[in-house]
């Protein structure tokens, strides 16, 4: 009977990653190390938003009307507001987006969102719950004229309703 032979044995061989493969592998895992690293530094560099003063707020609780529509209820007083009607893209737009952030957070569509109006004609809403915030104004003032027509409500209710 024949004596195997050395390279016979070998009937499943492994793989051999030698030379210049192995050190670019090496290289790419070692920069995207590096790159993340000096992202997060950078990222921890940026200054924080400065703070703006609130000229105007209000607690409001959005929620699905029967009809189709948004109805919208003051969360101090409890009074239901005129509701958001018809097509309203970019209003169901933002709070559909910051409802579904909530939801994913735990939270419940009974907790209000803060709208508010600052000194540096920035309106924004903000959701409390979750810490997000959307800048109304950077999408055009008839996407915010919405959400703005809410906060002037405010002055009108105060005022027994007359302007």
């Amino acid at each position: 009977m024949s004596r195997p032979t050395e390279h016979s044995d070998r009937l499943v061989s492994s793989p051999r990653v030698e030379g210049w493969p192995l050190a670019l592998i090496a290289l790419a895992i070692a920069v995207s190390i590096a790159y993340a690293a000096w992202s997060q530094f950078e990222k921890s560099r940026q200054p924080e938003r400065p703070v703006v003063a609130v000229l105007e707020s209000r607690a409001l609780i959005f929620s699905d009307g029967r009809d189709g529509n948004v109805a919208v209820r003051d969360a101090q007083s409890g009074l239901a507001l005129p509701s958001i009607e018809g097509e309203a893209g970019f209003a169901r737009g933002v709070l559909r987006g910051l409802a579904q952030a909530r939801l994913r957070a735990g939270g419940t569509p009974a907790e209000p969102f803060i709208l508010r109006r600052e000194a540096d004609g920035a309106l924004r809403l903000s959701d409390p719950v979750t810490g997000r915030v959307v800048d109304l104004t950077g999408f055009g003032p008839d996407n915010a004229r919405v959400f703005q027509s809410l906060l002037h409500l405010r002055q009108q209710d105060s005022h027994g309703g007359q302007s």
